[in-house]
């Protein structure tokens, strides 16, 4: 449900700190704010408000020249004008009627009455989005504006994201933004900016180098109306003088809010808003038209404004230097005081998440392959290389929607998450096809190029990824191109891509669906080491390494038969070997690597490696729905929920103390029940503090979560009560505690949970199982496995590869119980410092016992490290350490309540997922961020036909001079020109390099370094700016166009 700004009663927070301005301005801002999927997917919201929106927001624009209006995502923007840009608007009278809504939209634009604001295709999720993605929806976003209207913008707007990071603003500090508009912190960080007049300031993020300020600017209120009497989507009055008071009044409070430049901005509009555009703009005529004359609007001026005219408005634009600096991030978001923190949003529906990754990562191998074969391969018709690039576009597109706020943070409805799901797997399938063309190109395959891009729109049908995955007549190259090998090939080469990395890696390919004698061979026809394993149907399934893949190429493969390769043993003779029966203890080996596997009570596994022990295990939070009930947003409140519970058993220690002292004399000797010892008021006190240390231990660890529902509604106290209050009787009687004893004995019990609270944070959560694993071990030439049964709705696999012996890979295939909150926790050492990389720098955040459980969760969108722990995330999760040396990754939520944030229905989340992550065995790993760059770029494999001159010229091939281990990959395109082909590559700096662009590709004419970072569209170099060899320091980013000789 919307929630408007309406201010409350002046309190001391808002004491002036600014002077209050003899003129002052306030700037109305017409907006409709639109998520691209929440409670309705995309297309049932751009059905229900969004196209209505657009038509009668534009209508209402033209028909008012001094009226404004403000519009965010792209996605929808560009969807409508796909549908009906060329369409005339039929509305306006006259010769106007024949205009399109592209051309009205245009010219609105021109006059400065319709600002389009964000240029994100989405409004992204700012801390569980990679920097890749990042980049990537920022590219289609303007790229949209480019194409439909030849425009862009250089105002951000992220006013509903779930909290804001430093690394948002470095990365649209550097892409050419002026400024943003955000609109979430936490509400003590809220009231601490705004008592100083510092809700506009300068963002410079401190823990990237050479990171330029960003001017934000932060909504003081909900971007909704100031109140319901402004939402005249559902009111239909006008109530001019009550609307005008109520300007006023947010005016004066908000002026003390930011520096003193006598600018007030009053955002009107909400979530879908202004379908009745006609009604709201006429009511903001009005409003304008009666201040002009109001007598308590003398020094008050009230008029339309876009963004960027508020912001020109208040000079900031142009003098800066006394706003204030922040470095930080807004992060994490707790709306409401008592632990109300948006920590659920790490964990709600990782399937959703995993298929964000999955995506992400087939879109950005595709496009490295397309912009490598168009450079190797430029006479190929321009016509048929545009197909391909509007299909890559396409996919771009819906893993952008992917990214969205309300997408890949899991807050939507399960019909939407449906529709999400079925967008990115659609597009995972299509850019799969399009690497498919790519390849084949790349490999000298372009005889048919019309019929092999025809291909590609088969894979639009989201029946077609269902069917290829599972037809049992297909190979499917698991790792790559699912489903293309024919069971009665002769011979087919498989072409295993490094495209995506600009250094050379190994990596495990995985095939299924073979014949007992496939023989698979490199690329001078030796055999290789394969494992195998026969699957129901009878046919086989393998794997083996492929070695070594070059930075920027590829290594091919032949897959034949023994009879082709006859030193090459039959699959049926390197199958896995299976233990025969489950052992509490397993040995993995790989190379030089061994892991033992020991379990232990309480579903804990140690690993044990290089001289050290890791302990892993699953455990649950439990989430009360009755008290202060999550959802998809808040995770739960543990401190509330466990004090009703003491509450309860405080009052029942008391009561038994205090009526021991009070009569308990007599009622003992009636009762004979004899005096032990007499215990003075210190005594009382330590024994009632080890009575509320042992409560809590009860309440969090032993108590049913049946017993605990009950306890927080009232039912079922009297099975608390009574035994508790009794015992504290006899206790209190047998101590001989008077008066004095019982009150210390209670504020002892009170110092006691509390102290268990504060400090036994780990207790908070439970072992998803009470008894030991055991495991079913699987040794093969490739990888050994481990796998356990933790629980009826979770299992823990643990398997090491020879791609990566210093590695073990985790993976746990859970569903989550209802009200539930899974984590898996990997535990060395005594540090709770995290250190989170998200693409760019690691960022540090230190755990304490005084953060409460909710409030020390962060994102960790690809690593995560703890003291010497080092763990690489498949999938974004959430990362905490509530205990010292304890890391846990919140991995799957199920809620049967709803937390009341926007979201309709509960996150009743029944699906099941496998999050996976690589523990690095190694105690100091020497360079982790590198190892994340190749875990998170990984090789595709990709069948194709084979002949002799396609196998001698491919076995392994590079276009890059050397390896560039520091540098990460982070965008690339190409572009057809009249000089030649240009293609724009994005590389970001791990680690200070030194970077000579005419060596990334063969052929380079020249090269020149361009400033801003979006790839909107290709420009030819020219002579003053060419530039070469560029040094970049770590973390430091920089797009290179290059001119490629045809």
């Amino acid at each position: 449900m919307p929630r408007y700004g309406e201010p409350g009663p002046p309190t001391s927070r808002d004491t002036a700190v600014s002077p209050l301005p003899s003129n002052l301005t306030i700037h109305l801002l017409p907006h409709s704010h639109v998520d691209a999927g929440w409670n309705l997917s995309l297309d049932e919201y751009y059905e229900a408000a969004v196209r209505k929106v657009l038509r009668r927001a534009t209508i209402q624009l033209w028909m008012g020249r001094g009226r404004r209006f403000v519009w965010g995502d792209v996605a929808f923007l560009d969807k409508w004008l796909d549908e009906e840009g060329d369409s005339m608007n039929g509305q306006l009278k006259g010769e106007q009627r024949q205009m399109t809504w592209r051309q009205l939209l245009q010219e609105e634009i021109e006059r400065g009455q319709w600002e389009i604001v964000g240029g994100g295709y989405v409004s992204a999720d700012e801390g569980l989005t990679t920097w890749w993605a990042h980049n990537m929806v920022l590219d289609v976003g303007h790229r949209a504006l480019s194409r439909q209207l030849n425009t862009t913008t250089r105002v951000a707007w992220q006013i509903d994201n779930f909290g804001h990071f430093n690394t948002v603003a470095h990365l649209l500090s550097n892409s050419g933004y002026h400024a943003q508009f955000v609109g979430r912190m936490a509400y003590r960080d809220l009231y601490g900016f705004a008592s100083k007049g510092r809700l506009q300031f300068l963002w410079q993020s401190r823990e990237h180098q050479g990171a330029r300020p960003l001017l934000t600017h932060f909504l003081a209120e909900h971007y909704a109306s100031p109140s319901p009497d402004f939402d005249l989507d559902y009111r239909e009055s006008c109530n001019v003088d009550l609307l005008l008071e109520q300007l006023q009044r947010v005016a004066r409070r908000h002026v003390r809010q930011y520096p003193a430049h006598g600018h007030v901005l009053v955002l009107i509009g909400d979530d879908f808003r202004f379908v009745k555009a006609r009604r709201a703009f006429d009511c903001m005529d009005r409003l304008i038209a009666a201040s002009s004359s109001h007598p308590q609007w003398r020094d008050v001026t009230l008029q339309y404004s876009t963004a960027s005219e508020y912001l020109q408005a208040t000079g900031l634009l142009q003098t800066q230097k006394n706003l204030y600096r922040f470095g930080g991030d807004m992060y994490p978001y707790q709306d409401k005081p008592v632990e109300q923190f948006w920590s659920g949003i790490l964990g709600s529906r990782p399937y959703l998440k995993w298929l964000v990754r999955d995506c992400e990562l087939t879109v950005k191998h595709a496009e490295a392959l397309v912009a490598l074969s168009r450079a190797k391969g430029p006479h190929i018709l321009d016509g048929e290389w545009t197909q391909m690039e509007e299909h890559l576009e396409f996919a771009r597109k819906q893993l952008a929607i992917g990214h969205h706020h309300d997408s890949i943070t899991g807050t939507c409805t399960n019909e939407v998450f449906a529709d999400y799901a079925q967008r990115l797997q659609v597009a995972s399938r299509v850019a799969l096809r399009v690497a498919h063309v790519a390849v084949q190109i790349y490999a000298g395959y372009s005889d048919h190029m019309p019929q092999i891009i025809d291909r590609i729109r088969d894979a639009y049908e989201p029946e077609a990824v269902v069917a290829d995955a599972c037809s049992p007549a297909t190979w499917d190259v698991a790792d790559g191109m699912r489903g293309s090998l024919k069971a009665g090939a002769n011979k087919t080469t498989l072409l295993v891509s490094n495209a995506a990395l600009l250094a050379a890696q190994s990596h495990v390919v995985r095939l299924r669906g073979l014949p007992y004698n496939a023989a698979i061979a490199d690329g001078m026809g030796n055999p290789v080491k394969v494992q195998a394993q026969q699957a129901i149907d009878g046919s086989f399934n393998a794997m083996f390494v492929a070695e070594d893949v070059p930075a920027l190429g590829m290594r091919s493969y032949m897959v034949g038969t023994t009879e082709q390769y006859p030193q090459a043993q039959p699959l049926n003779a390197q199958l896995t070997t299976t233990s025969p029966a489950f052992s509490p203890h397993a040995s993995l080996r790989k190379g030089r690597t061994q892991v033992l596997l020991r379990s232990k009570r309480n579903g804990v596994v140690e690993v044990l490696a290089n001289g050290r022990t890791v302990r892993v295990q699953l455990r649950e939070y439990f989430a009360n729905p009755f008290v202060q009930s999550s959802g998809a947003y808040v995770m739960h409140s543990f401190g509330l929920m466990y004090a009703v519970v003491f509450g309860i058993f405080g009052a029942a220690l008391c009561a038994g103390w205090l009526l021991a002292a009070v009569s308990g004399p007599r009622i003992l000797r009636t009762l004979r029940i004899p005096r032990v010892i007499s215990v003075g008021t210190l005594g009382a006190t330590l024994i009632g503090c080890a009575q509320g240390v042992a409560a809590v231990y009860y309440a969090a660890q032993m108590a049913s979560a049946e017993l605990l529902n009950a306890w927080t509604r009232g039912q079922s106290v009297l099975l608390l009560f009574a035994p508790v209050s009794a015992v504290a009787f006899v206790q209190g009687g047998m101590l001989r505690w008077g008066m004095r004893a019982a009150t210390g004995a209670a504020v002892g019990a009170l110092a006691g949970t509390a102290l268990a609270l504060l400090l036994g944070q780990s207790w908070q959560s439970r072992a998803l199982t009470p008894h030991m694993l055991r495991f079913q071990v699987e040794h093969g030439n490739v990888c050994d496995k481990a796998y356990a049964l933790a629980s009826e709705f979770a299992a823990l696999e643990m398997q090491l590869c020879a791609d990566t012996p210093h590695m073990l890979h985790m993976a746990t295939t859970l569903r989550a119980p209802s009200d539930r909150e899974l984590v898996m926790r990997v535990s060395h050492g005594w540090s709770r410092t995290l250190h989170l990389f998200d693409g760019t720098v690691e960022r540090r955040r230190k755990s304490g016992w005084w953060i409460p459980v909710p409030g020390a969760f962060y994102p960790a969108p690809q690593m995560v490290r703890l003291g010497s722990l080092t763990v690489h995330a498949r999938q974004p999760v959430g990362a905490a350490s509530v205990q010292q040396g304890a890391l846990d990754l919140l991995v799957h939520r199920n809620m049967s309540a709803n937390d009341f944030r926007g979201l309709q229905k509960p996150l009743a989340d029944s699906h099941a997922a496998r999050p996976a992550f690589l523990l690095d065995l190694r105690p100091n790993p020497p360079s982790p961020v590198l190892d994340n760059l190749r875990f998170n770029a990984p090789p595709l494999a990709f069948a194709l036909p084979h002949t002799t001159e396609n196998l001698q010229r491919n076995a392994a091939y590079s276009p890059a001079a050397a390896s560039l281990p520091a540098l990460d990959l982070v965008g690339i395109r190409s572009c057809n020109t009249s000089q030649g082909l240009v293609i724009d590559a994005r590389l970001l700096a791990l680690h200070s390099t030194r970077v000579a662009a005419s060596s990334l590709l063969p052929g380079v004419k020249s090269a020149m370094r361009i400033d801003n970072w979006l790839m909107r569209s290709c420009s030819l170099p020219t002579e003053h700016n060419k530039t070469d060899v560029v040094n970049l320091k770590p973390g430091e980013q920089a797009l290179f166009r290059l001119l490629i000789s045809s």
